[in-house]
């Protein structure tokens, strides 16, 4: 009779039979310690009278330096019991995929119902995100909705703080105007809200302040001149040096300040 492993490959090895009186066939696992664990090389094996053995002298505790580290007996089939036993896999194996993908499905919808009810109760907030994920620092924005989104997380008081922050800091600045004319001396009270200290072995200790009037018009200087600090709102005298475009916003750059008054 023609017998066939598993895989439907033609057997013509050894037969023997089990104790239900089953066709099976001895399959030899090889032992592989001999060669690499947890990359690292313990046992380098060769060959000698077609036997392997360790060149370390060391014998292998699993396989006794004889390669096979266990065997196990395989069933082999006709070619009609080969036709049912793949039938069989085959139909279970559509009855798991058919309740995986029912599953997926009945699991897309739950996540569906819970972010239509999410996207409802939390409007406002994701439609605040929306007005700040275009412009400098989209990716920040962006990056929030998204995660809120992901999970259907509640902002938090934190989240809920930076975004109306933001949105008062963008309509600060799309109000923000050039103060003067290039050249003009000026007198401005202006509140520091950023400053960034450079240090140069060359050019000793330099200031860029970022600086905003009660009216919200941005003033910028960079120079050694330390207007004040920041949160600080000072009165100077200085020169309008240009105006600029930055990221949006019209800011007024002045060179040579001078403090008169510290607010």
């Amino acid at each position: 009779m023609q017998l066939f492993t598993r895989e439907g490959q033609e057997f013509t090895g050894t037969v023997n039979h089990n104790e239900a009186g089953k066709a099976v066939h001895t399959v030899k696992i090889v032992c592989d310690r001999c060669h690499v664990i947890g990359g690292r090389r313990l046992w380098i094996m060769g060959i000698e009278n077609n036997r392997p053995y360790s060149k370390t002298g060391f014998e292998c505790w699993t396989c006794g330096n004889t390669g096979v580290r266990a065997t196990r007996q395989e069933r082999l089939f006709s070619a009609d019991e080969l036709a049912r036993v793949n039938k069989a896999a085959a139909t279970r194996a559509a009855k798991r995929f058919a309740a995986e993908q029912a599953a997926a499905a009945a699991k897309a919808a739950e996540r569906a119902t819970a972010e239509v009810a999410y996207r409802a109760a939390n409007a406002d907030f994701l439609a605040k995100i929306a007005t700040l994920c275009v412009g400098d620092g989209q990716a920040f924005w962006d990056r929030l909705a998204a995660d809120l989104l992901h999970w259907l997380r509640a902002p938090t008081e934190r989240q809920a703080a930076l975004v109306e922050a933001e949105i008062a800091k963008r309509v600060q600045n799309a109000s923000s105007a050039f103060l003067g004319a290039v050249g003009d001396k000026v007198t401005l009270t202006i509140t520091v809200e950023r400053i960034i200290v450079l240090e140069s072995e060359f050019y000793g200790r330099n200031f860029i302040t970022i600086a905003r009037t009660a009216e919200g018009n941005v003033v910028t200087y960079k120079g050694r001149t330390d207007i004040g600090n920041k949160g600080e709102t000072v009165t100077v005298k200085a020169s309008v040096k240009e105006h600029v475009l930055y990221n949006g916003v019209n800011q007024t750059v002045i060179q040579r300040p001078k403090v008169v008054e510290v607010v």
